[in-house]
């Protein structure tokens, strides 16, 4: 009425990968998911800038869209001059410390994307950036 524990040959020299394998194939899958959509804002065609900082906008700014149809965007929320500010609001009280990165398409004049830089000028928002890209 015993019942036999191991082979008793001694300890099995084989590796088992393949709970290895499946879950390297599981964060493959994640990764290739998620990794479009890293990227706030709208895909917008960014001027190019002689010199420019590498800053990655994974949700750390509440990005602010200017298309080439003069549309404005906070994030994926289509807003106009009236609305733009109550938008902001909304984004600063759900995350205080994130600042406003500005992203406008390179075939706009600058007048229209000075409009919303004066709005956020007025409304007291200082910690603002603008994205470019770099000259290759």
């Amino acid at each position: 009425m015993g019942a036999k524990l191991g082979s008793g040959g001694g300890p099995i020299a084989d590796i088992n990968v393949t709970p290895l394998i499946d879950v390297v194939r599981v964060l493959l899958v994640v990764f290739m998911v998620v990794t479009p959509l890293l990227e706030s804002g709208l895909p917008v065609d960014l001027p190019q800038a002689t010199q420019s900082e590498k800053v990655n906008d994974v949700g750390q700014f509440i990005v602010v869209s200017i298309t080439e149809d003069k549309g404005w965007w906070v994030e994926q929320e289509e807003v106009d001059d009236t609305s733009i500010v109550s938008a902001l609001n909304a984004e600063f009280n759900a995350n205080p410390e994130r600042s406003i990165l500005v992203k406008a398409d390179k075939d706009l004049e600058y007048r229209q994307v000075r409009e919303v830089l004066d709005i956020l000028a007025e409304n007291r928002w200082t910690s603002v950036l603008v994205a470019a890209q770099n000259e290759e």
